[in-house]
């Protein structure tokens, strides 16, 4: 019936209280950088990624191979966020390789919705991704060492996920444009020496929450929220059951 609004599912509520657990808990690991409280970011930024991850889920609608991918990519930044300082390797290998799935996974997750968009306007202001993307790997190769492969694939795939998020709609444009950002403070204050930005890992953080969130919400927006009805049995009709 038109103007009847349909009540949300219980989950919805859940997914509420996420997002704000997010919010809440990103806000207090930016907090604790600009308060050099290295104790209170430990905590703050698994459990940030923790909620987002718990967010995205209980936002989810329709399951679909775009949320399950995207919850994918989630999962894996989560990871990210959470053990390359547990591990007995370069945390900051461990961050690429994770991220760096997560990215793939994320540009799997647009490709579908892409194609179904291909916002002309947003495409054409994305190509220069790829040369800012291209310049500062020059800048940092020789300051990579040993992470020049691993950040070379990160480096692509990010580029990859910026360039279709730029085409799906303009909340997922914002989101890969704020991940770039982010991942490129990030590359600078890694390899590149000589280079410093004011509160840079404020800035790398703030940008990549921001751009977490935003690549979720436009995702949720554009996913799908039914199945493809060509999937599905015709209602009404008998259905003939052949038995031997």
């Amino acid at each position: 019936m038109a103007g009847l609004s349909v009540p949300p599912p219980p989950r919805t509520l859940i997914g509420i209280v996420a997002w704000v657990g997010f919010g809440l808990f990103a806000a207090a690991n930016l907090y604790g950088l600009l308060a050099e409280q290295t104790g209170l970011c430990r905590i703050a930024q698994p459990l940030a990624a923790t909620f987002l991850l718990l967010a995205f889920v209980a936002s989810i609608r329709t399951w679909s191979t775009t949320t399950v991918l995207a919850t994918i990519g989630v999962a894996l930044a989560w990871v990210g966020d959470t053990l390359p300082p547990h591990l007995p390797l370069d945390s900051r290998l461990g961050s690429a390789l994770a991220f760096g799935l997560a990215m793939i996974a994320y540009a799997a997750a647009l490709r579908p919705l892409w194609l179904q968009v291909r916002d002309s306007l947003r495409m054409l202001m994305a190509v220069p991704y790829a040369g800012v993307v291209i310049g500062l790997y020059i800048a940092c190769f020789d300051g990579a060492g040993d992470l020049a492969v691993p950040v070379l694939l990160y480096a692509v795939a990010l580029a990859a996920m910026a360039f279709l998020a730029a085409g799906v709609n303009s909340l997922t444009w914002v989101g890969g444009t704020l991940f770039l950002l982010s991942s490129s403070v990030l590359g600078m204050s890694w390899f590149l020496s000589g280079a410093w930005v004011p509160h840079h890992e404020v800035w790398i953080m703030a940008s990549y929450f921001l751009g977490h969130a935003f690549l979720l919400v436009g995702i949720l927006r554009a996913a799908p929220r039914a199945p493809d009805a060509s999937a599905l049995p015709a209602s009404g009709g008998a259905t003939l059951v052949i038995a031997d």
